[in-house]
């Protein structure tokens, strides 16, 4: 008889439970107590070992379950390559096409074969898209039925080989129920090895990290290039994000700190539901809340508001004058009591909509009104910021929508949009990617221009003493060039 995975998991946390009550009430936790006169039995090893091998079982029944729907994304896309070459008539620049190859990963969310992944993965013109299925060597075609740019998702759609063929697929969860420390997979085609599982915890459920509304699951699960567009799965089987990419690490280490991002999977459904029914926009408010108080998760408690921690600029939100540290206690004059209540209710409400939000400021109380507006309007009417030439690439800063679609951090940051044959970073790098930091961190802006300021300074710096980029790659994933001194 096969027991469910809930009842194993809750066996198991009374037994651990009752192990730590034996050591509190035998003194051996706090030499403080008294030991009792007759001390609680300890569950025994063959007890321990029997609901541990019960476990691992059921775990690998859950990864049995759900790998049917998990697909390998190879892509080849088309990029126009310009070369200069000295010949009889002096230098002349020259131009040709070369296919670039990509591999990504994707989820089966729909019996017609609806596939979900990253935008970025199948991002670009003249992309030829081939989707391996589970236990199958043999390709097959996928188009790509529609992409949402601000939150990084695309839907390709399956060919199929027969009619009425169906296909596996997984169901999606309530990512606002996942809390850290919740066990979790992560399934995909890291480094091409295709049907990789990983397992781990969730570390932060709300990791904000661009200047959108957008906030990121944070799992410790190991994360590689190839996972990107790959789901991120509950103990349920149930789709809880899509694996986004690696978070950057810091200027002593490598990239990669086996720490990754995933797209929460309420937030992937209302984009695939906009997706499939088109004309409904993505509405945007500006405004990123945590729960109030932040330890309410550290000591079992419910959080009882939203607290705002950060305000967009030129935001629906700055325009109703809502302000770091705000309380938001209520939404139309329901109460919020968490960030995901107010997340949730906010993700229904249609754009041109006005919103009363009740505040507690200090102690103050307060009402303001904020009218939602469609986050595609905000992405266009941004400007595309000022290029230069710097030893060799033609760079600029990064636009907001930029920073959404590959999940990049607030702050500083080049786009590469040209690179000067026979430069420093020739071959190295190519237009489209993102120079994220050199050996010293690439500051934020300070005014239209500071970022690129301080990457001439610090690019003149490695034409010199060498040292290391941090690149963004097409596919998402993060590379570090070394750069040897002259």
């Amino acid at each position: 008889m096969r027991i469910p995975l809930r009842d194993l998991l809750l066996t198991l946390g009374v037994l651990l439970g009752s192990a730590v009550l034996v050591l509190l009430l035998t003194g051996r936790a706090d030499p403080r107590l008294d030991p009792p006169a007759t001390p609680p039995s300890s569950p025994s090893a063959a007890d321990l070992a029997g609901i541990a091998s019960a476990l691992n079982d059921a775990m690998a029944e859950v990864v049995e379950r759900i790998l049917p729907s998990v697909v390998s994304v190879n892509v080849e896309r088309r990029r126009l390559i310009q070369e200069t070459k000295l010949g009889p008539l002096g230098a002349q620049m020259t131009e040709r096409y070369i296919r670039e190859p990509g591999v990504g990963s994707g989820v089966i969310v729909s019996k017609e074969g609806l596939v979900l992944t990253n935008w970025h993965v199948v991002d670009g013109e003249e992309v030829i898209i081939m989707v391996t299925l589970h236990g199958s060597e043999e390709p097959r075609r996928a188009t790509l039925v529609d992409k949402d740019e601000s939150v990084d998702i695309a839907v390709l759609r399956l060919e199929t080989k027969s009619e009425g063929e169906q296909f596996p697929w997984m169901a999606f969860g309530d990512s606002d129920l996942m809390r850290p420390g919740h066990m979790v997979f992560a399934v995909g085609a890291p480094l091409n090895l295709p049907e990789t599982v990983t397992q781990g915890i969730i570390s932060n459920r709300a990791r904000r990290v661009s200047d959108t509304l957008d906030s990121y699951l944070q799992t410790d699960c190991t994360i590689n290039p190839g996972n990107s567009g790959g789901p991120l799965v509950n103990l349920k089987g149930e789709l809880i994000g899509i694996n986004t990419r690696l978070v950057i690490g810091p200027q002593q280490t490598p990239s990669g700190q086996a720490y990754g991002l995933a797209m929460p999977s309420n937030e992937v459904q209302d984009a695939y539901d906009r997706m499939l029914n088109k004309g409904r926009p993505r509405g945007y408010l500006g405004v990123t809340v945590g729960d109030w108080p932040d330890t309410s998760y550290q000591i079992g408690r419910q959080p009882e508001a939203a607290i705002v921690v950060g305000v967009d600029k030129g935001s629906p939100a700055a325009a109703a004058g809502l302000q770091k540290d705000d309380l938001i206690q209520s939404l139309d004059g329901e109460p919020v009591r968490s960030s995901a209540g107010f997340f949730r209710r906010l993700r229904k409400r249609q754009v041109g909509e006005t919103l009363k939000l009740g505040l507690k400021r200090r102690e103050e109380q307060m009402t303001v009104q904020a009218t939602v507006v469609d986050l595609k309007t905000i992405f266009a009417a941004e400007e595309v910021p000022e290029s230069r030439e710097i030893e060799g690439l033609t760079v600029r800063g990064l636009r907001r929508s930029e920073r959404a679609r590959l999940a990049l951090p607030e702050g500083g940051g080049v786009m590469v949009e040209a690179v000067t044959p026979d430069s420093l970073l020739d071959g190295k790098v190519v237009p489209g990617e993102v120079i994220l930091q050199t050996a010293d961190p690439i500051p934020p802006p300070a005014g239209e221009t500071g970022n690129l300021d301080s990457f001439a300074t610090r690019m003149a710096s490695l034409n010199t003493q060498g040292g290391f980029l941090d690149v963004v790659r097409s596919g998402g994933a993060v590379e570090r060039i070394t750069l040897p001194e002259r």
